[in-house]
């Protein structure tokens, strides 16, 4: 094939110009240190370029979210830190003043330092961050609160502050004030025992705590100085039953009712205190008893005439002396008699006998006792007085071995005395129950309570109902709940006593008398359960010089402590998870920029080496080309 002069030129120029290209992409690369400056450098490499990049930006944008994050938080933290030693101070000044050894005029002085301490809570609750308030849920352009004679009102909102701090994970970085000043952090009349006493329509189910009464086989024996008698409550329904089943066991000079604590069953036996012949044995002694293992007795003349009586069998008083006066004859010792002293509660022995027996009176059996219980020991000459047999006048006892009847109804039990009265049983307070019955029966007078719910207040008159003998906590609880400013009662959880609460969490309760008396004190409901009003209470209490309501305001305290400590918890570990974020984007900024690197960066040191090798190819080829493309004669004159 003929290679003409054209061909030559311009494969020489084609080469010069690729040789010329290579040159100055190694020169650029060399002066700007990128590997990449146009798209078409590396077509692909520019797309994980622009992925990279985008991820670089995000990361940025997260980074500056955490940083914004852990401020707010830290923020957040400093403030509930400040709260939580105010109230720490203010429940140190609470214990200081709930001493007797202050008078009217230091607490006073307490009283303007609570107010301090209240002012302080509510700027620290005004933090604000970058001009937002932190503390106002979403809200963060209205102070959080606001401060009235009576009460205070949270003006923000629930809603939470989210913050993206990494792909499709959020952070909430905002805490709502209400949630640990404004809402209750306990129940007020949670744990309050108004003790109510016994009626006679109260169930028995509602005994012992709302646990009721196991009646079993529904039997229980009552013995009185006139005998023992069988109780029968198999049927009892309320504590009525019980009454009519203990009065109508036939009984001589016996009557049972409500005792005169109000909280039990009573027991009255209004008969003379002498034992008689249906008198139990063990009733003797103290409720002791006779001991009748193996219960013989020796009889023993001066004539060495022995008689064992066997008391073994005996259950009365009367068994013992039908014992002695047949059981001596029967053995031959004659005309010796017993009976009972008429006005002692003594056994009288009788050696009716010309010439009295010399009749030593000892155990029958090595340890036994029955002599001895039986107040008989020693010698007997015309006439023997024995010695006081001290019986119980009542005494209450199962019918059966592992029975526990007459212990649920808080009858098992004795008394030396006419009256038994019963344990304590402990009835569950219900909305019917009467008001009468409330301090075991003794109730108390009733007067006005004041409830401030914000900025809403009621004065709630009870006097009416204190008045009346048919009034129950229904008609309390109805009163408060028809007040119209947001609250609730109910009988606590407990079931002793009467609960309130706000419907809202955005207002302090306060529950105050509202004149002389004492009725939101006795009915356990008298206070505040939020940090905000209990410190509005107790600047008012020790203004009164009241002790009693300023250490009734101890116990929001502790509980709102425990509240703030939560909320700071939270926060904290929010703070936490900001920083492992923060940690996290970091790391995975120096890996993008690490690979980001490895497309764009050029290698200095190779392209250094490559442009020299480069340059001189380009020189040489340069130099070959003038030689190669020499101008003819031909071609010059052209």
């Amino acid at each position: 094939m003929r290679i003409t002069s054209n061909m030559i030129m311009n494969t020489v120029t084609r080469n010069l110009a690729l040789s010329q290209s290579r040159f100055l992409r190694l020169q650029t690369m060399a002066s700007s240190g990128r590997r990449i400056n146009k798209p078409s450098d590396d077509p692909i490499g520019i797309a994980k370029d622009l992925g990279f990049r985008t991820d670089l930006s995000e990361i940025s944008q997260f980074r500056k979210n955490i940083d914004q994050a852990i401020s707010w938080l830290n923020f957040s933290d400093q403030a509930m830190a400040n709260i939580n030693e105010l109230i720490s101070s203010g429940k140190e000044l609470t214990v200081q003043f709930a001493n007797d050894t202050y008078d009217q005029n230091a607490r006073a002085a307490g009283a303007s330092q609570i107010r301090d301490i209240f002012e302080q809570i509510i700027t620290a609750a005004e933090t604000q961050f970058e001009g937002n308030y932190i503390f106002s849920g979403t809200r963060t352009n209205l102070s959080p609160f606001t401060v009235l004679s009576m009460g205070v009102v949270y003006r923000g909102d629930f809603e939470k502050i989210f913050l993206e701090t990494e792909s499709a994970s959020y952070l909430n970085i905002n805490s709502i004030g209400a949630n640990f000043l404004t809402e209750a952090s306990r129940v007020l009349g949670d744990g309050v025992d108004l003790n109510p006493g016994i009626q006679p329509n109260l169930w028995l189910d509602y005994l012992h705590d709302g646990n009721g009464v196991d009646l079993g086989a529904g039997l229980f024996n009552v013995r009185t100085l006139n005998g023992e008698y069988v109780i029968d409550v198999s049927a009892a329904r309320n504590i009525q039953d019980v009454l009519d089943a203990l009065n109508g066991a036939g009984i001589p000079n016996f009557s049972a009712s409500i005792s005169v604590t109000g909280n039990s069953i009573g027991l009255d036996d209004t008969s003379d205190h002498l034992i008689n012949a249906n008198t139990p044995l063990s009733l003797l002694n103290g409720g002791l008893g006779v001991d009748q293992t193996p219960g013989l007795v020796r009889f023993t003349t001066s004539g060495a005439i022995s008689v064992d009586v066997d008391f073994s069998a005996c259950v009365t008083v009367g068994d013992v002396i039908n014992a002695i006066n047949t059981q001596l004859p029967a053995g031959g010792i004659n005309n010796v008699t017993a009976s009972l002293h008429p006005d002692k509660n003594i056994l009288i022995l009788n050696d009716n006998n010309a010439a009295p027996l010399g009749i030593t009176i000892a155990e029958g059996s090595p340890g036994g006792q029955t002599a001895s219980d039986l107040g008989i020991l020693g010698e007997l000459g015309t006439v023997m007085e024995g010695e006081d047999l001290q019986p119980l006048h009542i005494q209450v006892v199962e019918n059966a071995p592992g029975e526990e009847t007459a212990k649920y109804l808080g009858l098992r039990g004795e008394s030396p005395y006419e009256h038994f009265v019963g344990e304590d049983l402990n009835p569950e307070l219900a909305y019917f129950t009467l008001l009468s019955s409330l301090r075991s029966g003794l109730g108390f007078p009733l007067g006005k309570i004041r409830i401030i719910n914000g900025d809403m207040i009621k004065d709630i008159d009870l006097t009416a109902l204190g008045n009346d003998p048919n009034a129950t906590i229904m008609d309390v609880i109805n009163l408060i709940n028809s007040s119209g400013i947001k609250v609730e009662a109910r009988v606590n959880d407990q079931h002793t006593g009467i609960q309130i609460f706000s419907e809202v969490n955005e207002r302090s309760l306060v529950v105050v008398e509202a004149d002389d008396g004492r009725t939101a004190k006795d009915l356990g409901i008298f206070g505040s359960p939020d940090i905000l009003g209990n410190l509005m209470v107790l600047e008012t209490a020790l203004e009164n010089n009241n002790v009693e309501e300023i250490g009734l305001c101890l116990e929001t305290f502790d509980t709102a402590l425990n509240k703030v400590l939560i909320e700071r918890a939270e926060v904290g570990g929010r703070a936490n998870r900001a920083d492992m974020g923060s940690y996290r984007q970091l790391t995975f900024e120096l890996q993008v920029t690490k690979q980001l690197s490895n497309i764009e960066d050029a290698d200095i040191a190779k392209v250094i080496t490559d442009l020299a090798s480069a340059e001189a190819a380009y020189q040489a080829a340069l130099a070959s080309a003038a030689r190669l493309i020499q101008p003819s004669l031909i071609q010059f004159l052209r």
